[in-house]
């Protein structure tokens, strides 16, 4: 068993440049995709798109491990009259939903916006959504009000989500970004499973952003919420010099979602960490295809395969060892 997200190649919404990636992907091998289309945009799928969706991933064998879901439009500021994509300082003020936001007509369509990758994670017989919580904290830092608001909101957000997902029994993974303080991201962990327990909220470890933004030791964040780890986005950032991770635009250029190879003693340390975690198999490789290899999707999807199988491989050793 091994998962792949289905946009490896690009997000285009049209259903045959889905099809295209979802066929090479069980051309290729892969039991199961990480369903990552309209992961940061504010798309709704209605009901005949999900039954769409469904037959289109049957017709070619394959499962769904997880549903990344979105939180809204991009995060982005105006810079001198122009919208700068990716600055996630401070708070996105051009998205219509964001579960986060102080405008309670915006927070709610957020929440709807989320409540509807709840459906198409039943529709698609997976028991997870992956979602993103940027925190805006140049404002925590500037106003601490706006951090009381912040939170005020999320917690109404997910109490909200809590009653929906229990009779579905779907839970949110929340996953670790880049661009916050290490003090903040811990801070919003500790909060949120302090708050929600483990039948609703778990833990998406993202290896890349991990090694990005924790370069002393890229698996601190996995080892500390080991208990609460339901998701994981593998793949290999670019190596950052830590001078840097306050440039987002760095910082992006770096997370270039790579297929690892594998070897270096930290892939061992993760695969024992997950074996011993209530992660469920398979493996989610969450890599892109480099823009000049469009035209070798296979033997882009074959490598990853392989590769991704060898991962899978120290992982079920591990289970095995602890038994």
């Amino acid at each position: 068993m091994l998962a792949i997200n289905n946009d490896y190649k690009n997000d285009i919404p049209a259903i045959n440049a889905i099809e295209e990636q979802i066929k090479n992907i069980a051309k290729s091998g892969f039991s199961h995709v990480h369903w990552c289309h309209d992961w940061n945009e504010e798309y709704m799928y209605c009901d005949i798109e999900m039954i769409q969706i469904k037959e289109l991933l049957d017709n070619y064998g394959l499962k769904v491990k997880s549903i990344h879901a979105s939180e809204g439009g991009f995060k982005a500021v105006r810079v001198n009259g122009k919208m700068v994509d990716y600055t996630h300082k401070y708070r996105n003020t051009v998205t219509r939903k964001d579960y986060t936001s102080p405008n309670e007509y915006t927070r709610l369509a957020g929440v709807e916006l989320i409540k509807n990758r709840v459906n198409l994670a039943e529709r698609l017989d997976t028991k997870e959504i992956v979602l993103h919580m940027q925190l805006p904290f140049k404002e925590f830092e500037e106003s601490p009000k706006a951090e009381k608001i912040y939170w005020q909101q999320v917690f109404k957000s997910f109490d909200e989500l809590k009653d929906y997902c229990a009779p579905k029994g779907i839970k949110i993974a929340v996953e670790n970004l880049m661009m916050a303080p290490v003090k903040n991201e811990i801070e919003q962990f500790d909060k949120l499973f302090a708050r929600y327990d483990f039948n609703f909220m778990g833990f998406c470890f993202d290896t890349g952003h991990g090694a990005i933004m924790y370069t002393d030791d890229p698996l601190f964040l996995v080892r500390k919420y080991q208990s609460r780890l339901i998701a994981a986005h593998i793949h290999q950032s670019l190596p950052i010099d830590p001078g840097l991770l306050n440039d987002d635009m760095a910082v992006l250029k770096h997370d270039v979602h790579q297929v690892p190879d594998f070897v270096d003693e930290h892939w061992e340390d993760l695969a024992k960490i997950i074996a011993e975690s209530p992660y469920e198999l398979p493996i989610i490789l969450e890599v892109v295809i480099p823009a000049d290899q469009k035209n070798v999707d296979m033997a882009f999807l074959n490598n990853a395969r392989e590769k991704g199988q060898k991962f899978t491989e120290m992982v079920k050793g591990y289970q095995k060892s602890s038994k």
